[in-house]
């Protein structure tokens, strides 16, 4: 059974639902998943993030995850521990003046013991690795730290789940590239299913599976390969592919015989070295 199942999911904000959001979208994703979401602005990637946390409820149709259904409000203290979601502005989620007792806030709140806190502070500070601001102000971090705090804070609660919600939009490259890495050793090394919302084309190619959403609907799913070989569907739909790819897609159009969906900068590499060598 998936992880998360979202079965003829309808929503609208308006009660009446005559500007439906979605209209009966279905969709699975698998325990320990590592998934990107893209679409542009209007196409329901935040609305869906929220749907699936329990922020919102739906008008139709059913989402459960990990079996915890999110419009039974006797589950929703369960749902909203076990799938936990980071904002695109870290300042949002900030709730107090130090780094650990920022971290320690959520378990506070849910009665766990004072021991155990300060061991899971401890665990989910060096999980991001900020166990040497512990005692540092929260106010003083970067953009890029803030967000390890966000995400420090959200492992406290030991989450099966957690959803990236355009959470490096505010940040620089170098705190864009630190996040992306954060979401890939939480799947790899954790085994925690994560949901990364982005519009960042380099950040979706580090998935597992990419799902293309577009006015409610599910464009295209698939892997990274699979989906950003489609790029003259997706400029199409006003979405880019990788900066590499999108190389390697205008060297094609000029007769140059490489593989569709490159990636990665080594890869294009190697194909177009082969592709050379045999021109010779």
């Amino acid at each position: 059974m998936a992880y998360i199942d979202i079965k003829d999911l309808v929503f609208a904000y308006d009660e009446e639902g005559r500007s439906k959001i979605f209209d009966g979208l279905s969709l699975c994703l698998e325990k320990g998943s590592y998934t990107a979401i893209l679409g542009r602005n209007g196409s329901g990637k935040s609305t869906l993030a929220k749907l699936i946390c329990g922020i919102l409820q739906p008008l139709g149709g059913s989402i459960t995850v990990g079996g915890l259904a999110t419009d039974r409000e006797e589950e929703l203290w369960q749902l909203r521990r076990s799938c936990g979601m980071i904002f695109q502005n870290p300042d949002n989620q900030i709730v107090a003046s130090v780094v650990e007792e920022d971290v320690a806030f959520a378990p506070e709140n849910l009665g766990v013991p004072s021991a155990e806190i300060r061991r899971l502070v401890d665990e989910c500070l060096a999980a991001v690795d900020m166990t040497e601001y512990a005692k540092h102000s929260t106010y003083k971090l970067s953009g890029g730290q803030k967000q390890r705090v966000a995400i420090a804070g959200v492992l406290a609660m030991r989450p099966q789940c957690i959803i990236f919600d355009e959470a490096t939009a505010m940040l620089d490259p170098l705190g864009r590239r630190d996040i992306t890495a954060r979401m890939k050793a939480l799947n790899k090394e954790k085994g925690i299913t994560v949901i990364n919302i982005t519009h960042y084309m380099n950040e979706a190619a580090e998935a597992d599976r990419v799902i293309v959403l577009d006015k409610g609907r599910v464009m295209m799913d698939g892997t990274p390969r699979e989906v950003f070989s489609h790029g003259d569907e997706l400029r199409a739909a006003n979405l880019d592919t990788p900066q590499i790819t999108e190389l390697c897609d205008r060297l094609i159009e000029l007769g140059w015989e490489l593989p569709r969906g490159i990636l990665h900068t080594m890869e294009a590499a190697d194909a177009i070295e082969n592709y050379v060598k045999g021109q010779n």
